[in-house]
């Protein structure tokens, strides 16, 4: 977190997403579930608490106290499969990882797998990316998988989709594998 975002003695959903490198859609739709508490303005806008965000922060990493993080990597790129299953492997960072190749095998994993991130390319054959995430955000028991959406094709326009199905964020290919490893919560 910035220097400056320290300073203040409360956040926008805006200065949070920006501190957790999440979509403001994101911190809004924490704030409406009870998971990061927030207090509302006379002008009816939501504010966070310093110490509410790093609470959060801290228990929102997946690879807390609950055990190996569960990741599923979707992408029809084998080489990009590959090279992700590399890094978590040479890492030492504790990580369950399963692959999958389409959107159809996804789905299935996603029920029998149960990860905690679904790492998903937005172009695929047979089923986009965009339609995979809305139907993992609309599953009963595993809407709450966090999705972190890849894609070749980044435009302004796909990152709106995807993150109107329920990504948390979008990456361009290739991969920033820093800002990807801060986003899963790995690094600071």
């Amino acid at each position: 977190m910035s220097e400056e975002l320290k300073s203040l003695p409360y956040l926008t959903p805006n200065e949070v997403a920006q501190w957790m490198m999440v979509s403001p859609v994101t911190v809004r739709s924490w704030a409406q579930k009870g998971l990061l508490k927030a207090e509302v303005t006379p002008g009816g806008h939501r504010r966070f608490r310093h110490d509410e965000v790093e609470r959060f922060a801290r228990q929102w990493n997946p690879a807390g106290n609950k055990g190996p993080l569960r990741v599923l990597i979707v992408d029809d790129d084998k080489a990009i499969v590959g090279f992700l299953t590399e890094l978590f492997d040479v890492a030492e960072y504790q990580i369950v990882l399963e692959t999958a190749y389409d959107g159809f095998e996804a789905g299935r994993k996603v029920h029998s797998f149960s990860p905690d991130i679904v790492l998903l390319d937005f172009m695929m054959p047979g089923i986009k990316g965009t339609e995979v995430c809305r139907q993992i955000k609309q599953l009963p028991g595993p809407g709450n998988v966090r999705v972190i959406a890849m894609s070749g094709y980044l435009t302004a326009e796909n990152e709106a989709e995807l993150i109107a199905a329920g990504a948390e964020c979008c990456l361009a290919k290739p991969l920033d594998t820093r800002r990807l490893l801060k986003v899963m919560g790995l690094e600071d």
